[in-house]
């Protein structure tokens, strides 16, 4: 199997296991994405909002973005986490 067809097929499942997720109301999982998304981007120097965002043309919406990120991904676990703290979610 190619790296491409790897990334497909994780794609792939990805996207009914989110979608399961989002349902059975499991936050840890999306929280778990955003970390992961901060990770390539940091290594990358480009991330995604609404465009790419390049930390060399504009690193402080790049860095402003990947905080975010890292921010919502901690706040989703926590909520998995410490249910009774989040009552930012109800």
């Amino acid at each position: 199997m190619s790296e491409m067809s790897k990334t497909r097929v994780v794609n792939y499942l990805a996207l009914p296991v989110l979608l399961l997720a989002a349902l059975l109301q499991a936050y840890w999982l999306w929280g778990l994405l955003f970390l992961w998304w901060t990770v390539p981007s940091v290594l990358a120097g480009q991330t995604a909002l609404v465009f790419d965002v390049k930390r060399a043309e504009d690193p402080i919406l790049f860095w402003a973005v990947v905080i975010l990120w890292a921010l919502f991904g901690l706040m989703m676990v926590a909520a998995s986490l410490f249910p009774q703290y989040a009552l930012w979610l109800v």
